[in-house]
Formats: structure tokens, C-alpha cells, sequence
């Protein structure tokens, strides 16, 4: 049963991979997108948090456009030099509570903020700190 399910996920996540790369070969506007567990892409962060709210599994992943080239300035460079997506910015700004756990998380990780344990309410005062340095 439990090698069902690994193909099964695997077979998922091919398909999911596959409907992502699709995406932006037709649109080609976004940077990233993010898709559910049950297979579904959205452009807002927030709209798929909702989502995953309502599943089983409620893990939301990131999928970047590797097609797009970006002209980096100084709004939106990291600490370390790396420039933060359109939909990071907006998580950072506006989407700074407990329901985005997931997303924060990998953003802290991302921004290599370090925490002395991994609960939502601080990684979102991290957050708030690197953001005043902004």
C-alpha cells in the first residue's frame, strides 16, 4: 500500500510539473505561481492558502518561472544580494500572520533569518524586524 501511495505522489507531482510548465509557456507574465496538493495553480499566494485550507494536505508550492530574466535594482534585494519576487514583497507586506505559516517559513529561509524556533509567531517577528531594515 505504501508503494501505491509513493507512485501515486510521484505521478501527482509529474502532473502538477507538467501543468506548471504549460502555464507559463502560455502565459509567460508571472514569475511564480503556486499549486496545492490537489493539483491546482494560482497566482496569489493568498488565494492558494485559502484553498489549501480546505484540503487534507495543505502544503502550498512554489514554482518560479525560469524563463523570465529580471532587471534587478536595489528595491527588493536581500541582505545577501538575492532579489525577492513580486509575491514575496506581497507576503512581507501584507501577508505577515499564522494562516501563511508555510510561505513565511520559506521566505525566512530564503531571507537565511535565523530564529530560535520555527513557530509562526516567530518567524513573523523576524519577518517584521527584516522588514523595518528595508
Amino acid at each position: 500500500m505504501e508503494k501505491a501511495q509513493k507512485t501515486a505522489s510521484a505521478v501527482l507531482a509529474t502532473a502538477i510539473a507538467l501543468t506548471v510548465s504549460n502555464y507559463f509557456e502560455q502565459t509567460g507574465a508571472k514569475d511564480t505561481v503556486y499549486s496545492t496538493s490537489d493539483g491546482f495553480l494560482f497566482e496569489n499566494l493568498v488565494f492558494a492558502n485559502n484553498h489549501a485550507t480546505t484540503l487534507e494536505e495543505k502544503n502550498v508550492t512554489p514554482h518560479a518561472n525560469v524563463n523570465i530574466m529580471e532587471v534587478v535594482d536595489e528595491e527588493g534585494l536581500t541582505g545577501d544580494g538575492s532579489q525577492l519576487s513580486a509575491e514575496q514583497l506581497e507576503l512581507l507586506n501584507n501577508g505577515l500572520v499564522k494562516e501563511n505559516y508555510a510561505p513565511l517559513k520559506q521566505l525566512a529561509d530564503f531571507l537565511k533569518l535565523e530564529t530560535t524556533d520555527k513557530k509562526a509567531e516567530t518567524i513573523i517577528t523576524a519577518l517584521n524586524a527584516y522588514k523595518e531594515t528595508l
